[in-house]
């Protein structure tokens, strides 16, 4: 029941990364998920600085136009590894069982 709950708020993904197929995870959703204090922009910086993540390695970035009033935001996809790693430092009940959770998936990959 729990990794039901866990499946259909986070989205596991392949992406072709520098042709290599990358297990990600939308890095807006897991922060969501999680309930992370921290508003997302900062929560997402200090987790490439903390971790030393490097882009089309760790994570992506994809850059989406928004209709409505014609900005661009910023799409983060993070691989299992680096969601782990963020999960486990959220310091929660939400955190520890999305660790769990992410590892049975790396672990079955």
């Amino acid at each position: 029941m729990r990794d039901h709950l866990m499946q259909s708020f986070i989205n596991i993904e392949t992406k072709n990364i520098n042709g290599e197929l990358i297990t990600m995870v939308n890095a807006h959703d897991l922060h969501y998920f999680l309930g992370s204090k921290q508003d997302f922009n900062t929560w997402m910086k200090k987790g490439i600085s903390d971790f030393r993540l490097v882009e089309n390695k760790d994570f992506i970035c994809l850059h989406k136009k928004m209709e409505a009033n014609n900005a661009t935001i910023i799409d983060y996809h993070i691989s299992l590894d680096m969601a782990k790693e963020l999960s486990m430092v959220e310091g929660n009940e939400k955190g520890n069982l999305t660790r769990k959770y992410l590892q049975q998936i790396i672990c079955s990959c």
